[in-house]
């Protein structure tokens, strides 16, 4: 979601890739005004920038998603270095599983671990998906950054925004065509400082917003479930937490920026039920 030239980084980390793959990077552009729309001006023809001016973080993604042409699509974001394996070692994962689609590790970048505040966002964003523990349970889904795709399932899913969040990878799950890539790696880099309290809250109202769609069981059930929710959170990052995943030993500050994030995402995910997201879904 940032504009150019702040993704210039990232897209070098995946332009320094030593692999035989053949391989294309597709940027999503929600700003516009650098790429053509074919292949980015400045940029080996490898790069397709593909401009969406204004559309949010769930409709990005699905462009993105739905206008790759390789066997196998993988997810980054614009704050995300990979090392120069990535390609090979994601090609590796799909070779060796016939999962349609892999989670891999994400890990706390350096520079994210100097803020108690970045640290507990890493923390709460990639519980059970980093360099503690990774795994696919029933508490949560994945996020979709270093989850890479078999491109024919995508093709019959015909996804619309928010369905990849909230729904497919759930199915996937459900369906036991979900699994784990341990030897996929990359680095999430993310300062946000206090800017991370309103993001969690956006974050919240979008996912509130969801299940406003849902079917009245699965919606009532959540209704029951919610004032239990701010434990189950903190019992979900707790392993991560106290494991040291954000990139230090946890602290006092930790514990504290982590619950205020949970307070944050639980009072955006009620408002989101209760009113809808608004323009939330466009700040995440």
């Amino acid at each position: 979601m940032q504009a150019w030239p702040a993704v210039a980084p990232a897209l070098e980390s995946l332009l320094t890739q030593g692999t035989t793959e053949n391989f294309e990077i597709l940027v999503i552009d929600g700003h516009g005004g650098h790429g053509s729309g074919t292949h980015a001006s400045g940029h080996p023809p490898m790069v397709r920038w593909l401009s969406h001016p204004g559309l949010d973080t769930f409709g990005l993604r699905t462009a993105g998603l739905m206008a790759a042409k390789g066997t196998v699509v993988a997810i980054t974001e614009d704050h995300c270095f990979v090392p120069s394996d990535w390609v090979d070692s994601i090609a590796k994962a799909h070779r060796e599983n016939d999962a349609v689609a892999l989670v891999g590790i994400t890990k706390n970048h350096p520079a994210s671990a100097t803020s108690a505040l970045d640290r507990a966002n890493f923390v709460l964003t990639f519980a059970g998906q980093n360099n503690v523990r990774l795994g696919i349970d029933r508490q949560r889904l994945p996020v979709p950054t270093n989850v890479s795709f078999k491109r024919s399932a995508l093709a019959a899913a015909g996804l619309q925004p928010g369905d990849l969040e909230y729904f497919w990878l759930h199915e996937l799950r459900q369906s036991e065509q979900l699994d784990t890539a341990p030897g996929v790696v990359l680095e999430h880099k993310q300062r946000w400082g206090r800017a991370t309290l309103r993001v969690h809250f956006a974050s919240g109202c979008s996912y509130g917003a969801s299940v406003r769609q849902w079917p009245w069981r699965p919606r009532a059930a959540w209704w029951l479930r919610l004032p239990l929710l701010p434990v189950r959170l903190f019992r979900m990052v707790g392993p991560d937490l106290f494991g040291g995943a954000g990139g230090t030993a946890a602290g006092a500050a930790d514990v504290f920026c982590v619950l205020a994030l949970i307070t944050a995402n639980v009072v955006g995910q009620l408002k989101g039920a209760l009113f809808g997201a608004g323009a939330s879904r466009g700040k995440l």
